[in-house]
């Protein structure tokens, strides 16, 4: 995790995914599928959320229930 400043926080996806309790492929394939927003990008491409957006992403994982039930495509 890094600090723009005193104030924002930034996550690195494996950051996330330490929150979520899941492995940082299982996120990018949630993402693919459209069950989560896109992450922002930095200028090398990696994936990164602030506090926001964390919160929001915990928020709807853990209201569906970790979309346990959606079938692999």
């Amino acid at each position: 995790m890094r600090t723009l400043n005193k104030s924002r926080k930034i996550y690195k996806i494996s950051d996330l995914a330490k929150e979520l309790d899941r492995c940082p492929h299982t996120i990018k394939r949630w993402e693919a599928r459209g069950l989560i927003p896109k992450a922002r990008r930095d200028s090398r491409g990696w994936r990164y959320y602030n506090d926001d957006d964390v919160k929001k992403l915990i928020k709807v994982i853990k209201e569906s229930n970790y979309f346990i039930n959606v079938p692999e495509q």
